[in-house]
């Protein structure tokens, strides 16, 4: 194996708790991190219930490493292996499963097939270079830079730098404005949130900024009930008027009759949705509303 090439090698276990003892190993193999790799196998196997142990090689360039991998996880059980691989290039993704085929294990695609799609679709080969999509460029540092932003005005903290937001998110306490928030910087959106609270007006700066980066949030009470219970219950903490349905129910009211005091304010219902899909229908309003952020 060429020294100047050197192989990440990771591994995690994933137990469904009915042995201590992992039965099937799973090879991450890259060109690049295996990080892609790595997160589309883990979202597939939260389908199964099987004990688990993977191990990530990343980083490889050329055949020797892919033989020298292979050659020790036959030696160790080839019937209990599989290989998941993501190479750029079509050179080392024959022979890995060419390879793969001779030691008698099983290997997975994930990123030729979509390749070869892809080169047809836009009638040109790809640049079959490793690691772009994990480059350290100014997109990766404006992420950077939009979760410290999402930290920095969590909950109404710096305010009167609000304007300088990309989306300012509105609405009571537990309706999910802070994950959502950091997963939309993570996006490289600048996300501020602000709480509204019973009896008390808004700040405000809220209302002196653009009215098109804000959006408000809405839940069903009860539902807001339950997340608030479940949050007192975590924190150990008793305070039955934080979680009570009829004061629940007043908090909603009022953030409504400021919502209804501006109507250029988009309002979404997070009830029964996930962060990814709440992010996405904040996303969905601002894009089909033709603003530009």
């Amino acid at each position: 194996m060429n020294p100047g090439c050197s192989i990440r090698n990771h591994q995690w276990s994933i137990i469904n708790r009915k042995s201590h003892m992992p039965s099937y190993h799973v090879l991450v193999m890259s060109d690049g991190t295996g990080e892609t790799a790595y997160r589309m196998l883990k979202a597939a196997m939260a389908q199964f219930q099987e004990d688990v142990v993977i191990t990530r090689y990343a980083n490889i360039r050329e055949r020797e490493q892919i033989r020298e991998i292979l050659r020790a996880a036959a030696a160790a059980s080839s019937e209990d292996t599989l290989v998941v691989y993501t190479f750029v290039g079509p050179d080392l993704r024959s022979f890995l499963k060419g390879r793969a085929d001779d030691e008698k294990i099983q290997s997975v695609d994930l990123l030729g097939p979509l390749m070869d799609s892809l080169a047809g679709f836009f009638k040109k080969p790809p640049v079959a270079k490793p690691g772009l999509l994990h480059r350290v460029d100014e997109e990766y540092f404006n992420r950077i830079d939009s979760i410290e932003y999402a930290l920095r005005h969590d909950d109404g903290r710096s305010i009167k730098d609000i304007g300088s937001a990309d989306l300012v998110l509105v609405g009571v306490s537990r309706v999910s404005k802070t994950p959502v928030s950091i997963y939309l910087a993570q996006e490289g959106w600048k996300v501020a949130n602000v709480t509204t609270v019973l009896g008390m007006k808004p700040p405000k700066e809220l209302f002196e900024i653009d009215p098109h980066k804000v959006v408000g949030l809405i839940i069903d009470p009860s539902r807001l009930m339950e997340v608030r219970t479940e949050r007192l219950r975590q924190l150990g903490v008793n305070d039955s008027s934080y979680a009570d349905l009829e004061r629940v129910k007043e908090e909603l009211e009022h953030t409504a009759s400021i919502f209804a005091e501006h109507p250029l304010w988009p309002v979404i219902d997070v009830t029964g949705k996930s962060i990814e899909e709440i992010a996405q229908d904040i996303l969905d309003k601002v894009i089909g509303r033709g603003r530009k952020l």
